[in-house]
């Protein structure tokens, strides 16, 4: 088996900013079909990520899924961004209102069985402040947890999880947390968040 590499330092708040910097937020008519926050707190230097787990639904295809608070772009939204506040404050009862915005991810789209499809999703970041606020879950969520950044990075937590698609299994590409695999499009949208910083998210190393 290969030795892990030794993992890197997480991007502290001002490098985050300014990796974000000058992002252009998109605008309502851009067919954002969805939106998630990643809202930072903690020290500055160690910051956490806010992730939750999505309660058992057996409609919802992400039931039971770690992910972001987010969801759907409502009418009522100016924009995605605004759904994203809304959502957060939804779910995990955390308020960005007044919180500094650092920046846009850009729209992806929403793959369904490995296949991009019509649906796009934009991803906004936000900075709660030092403290790592209490969450009260509202029922879509079962749990909610404050992630270190450095965890995410450390290729020791990196996994698979088993993935049936086209009468296969396949191994999608996870970071562990508490047992939990962050995967799929979570997985993807941070991936893109830590590239922003040349930085690679935890993955898996091959054996052999």
């Amino acid at each position: 088996m290969l030795a892990h590499p030794h993992p890197p330092a997480a991007p502290d708040l001002n490098r985050i900013r300014r990796s974000l910097a000058g992002t252009p937020l998109p605008k309502r008519g851009e067919n954002i079909h969805a939106a998630v926050a990643l809202v930072l707190a903690g020290d500055a230097n160690d910051l956490c990520l806010c992730l939750i787990r999505r309660a058992e639904h057996e409609p919802d295809r992400w039931s039971g899924h770690v992910a972001l608070p987010g969801g759907r772009v409502d009418p009522v939204d100016l924009n995605s961004r605004e759904a994203a506040i809304r959502e957060t404050r939804e779910e995990v009862g955390l308020r960005l209102e007044g919180s500094p915005y650092l920046g846009s991810l850009g729209a992806q789209r929403i793959n369904r069985n490995g296949i991009p499809g019509d649906s796009t999703l934009c991803a906004h970041v936000f900075h709660l402040g030092e403290a790592l606020e209490p969450f009260t879950p509202n029922y879509e969520v079962a749990e909610a947890f404050w992630v270190p950044l450095r965890h995410l990075l450390d290729p020791r937590n990196a996994g698979y999880r088993p993935t049936p698609r086209a009468g296969a299994i396949y191994d999608s590409p996870a970071v562990l947390y508490r047992g939990h695999p962050i995967w799929g499009l979570t997985y993807r949208v941070l991936t893109v968040f830590f590239e922003r910083m040349q930085l690679q998210i935890a993955r898996p190393v091959p054996q052999k």
